[in-house]
């Protein structure tokens, strides 16, 4: 896989593999239909768009060619003072990989 920026093409298959990681994680908690809801809300396209082309802000993929493992989103906070990593995930069955490994821990 290899680190690229995410683009509008993206979309489709970053919104897929969020909602691939949501309910493999929060279905038992919350329910199929109350994560359902949740994706709609939180990632539809437009969101998805709007957070692609946010200045500030970065929207990462995991790209191996054929799919993407793994996106993260992160943007600056406090004027550019901190940088808040909002969103991390990872297809299922690439979990436990290293795929999203910490640097520190190799």
């Amino acid at each position: 896989m290899f680190v690229r920026t995410a683009s509008d093409r993206d979309i489709a298959a970053i919104r897929a593999l969020l909602a691939e990681t949501w309910h493999a994680a929060c279905d038992a908690i919350y329910g199929a239909e109350r994560i359902d809801r949740t994706i709609a809300l939180w990632c539809s396209p437009e969101k998805l768009k709007a957070r692609i082309e946010r200045p500030h802000a970065e929207f990462l993929v995991a790209d191996d060619g054929k799919r993407i493992g793994g996106v993260a989103y992160a943007e600056s906070a406090d004027q550019g003072a901190s940088i808040d990593l909002e969103q991390l995930h990872v297809a299922p069955d690439l979990q436990g990989r290293g795929l999203a490994a910490c640097c520190w821990t190799k």
